[in-house]
């Protein structure tokens, strides 16, 4: 059982509120803006402990780790290459798939995580229009 400090719980309160992925120097900055002065190191910290009790989840990007609520349920993520946006979705077959795969090779999977890359529709009309222009 996790200790909740004041600031781990306004770090936990924080990420509950939204839906967003959260960087830890996000979560430090809009702490900070709500009036909740407190270091990098304490939020990494935080961080770190409010994952290991199960209490928010995270995923691992190439430059840093992305914090979101544990209670959403499985999901995967479509990451955007340009503007960092994340987006979840759920897919049965994809689900079915892993787990096939995993029993195919007699593994016994604890869990996965899904990160597709590419470029979001956002940033893929943004490229059209620069090069209408």
């Amino acid at each position: 059982m996790v200790r909740l400090t004041v600031q781990r719980q306004a770090i936990l309160d924080l990420i509950n509120r939204s839906n967003q992925h959260w960087d830890a120097e996000e979560l430090a900055r809009c702490l900070g803006e709500n009036g909740e002065q407190l270091g990098i190191a304490t939020v990494y910290r935080g961080l770190a402990a409010l994952e290991n009790a199960g209490l928010i989840q995270s995923i691992q990007l190439a430059d840093k780790k992305r914090y979101e609520r544990a209670d959403k349920g499985h999901h995967d993520h479509l990451v955007c290459i340009k503007c960092g946006d994340i987006e979840e979705f759920c897919d049965n077959k994809i689900e079915s798939r892993q787990q096939q795969v995993a029993q195919d090779r007699l593994f016994q999977m604890t869990g996965h995580q899904l990160l597709i890359f590419g470029v979001c529709q956002s940033c893929s009309n943004d490229s059209q229009e620069s090069k209408n222009l």
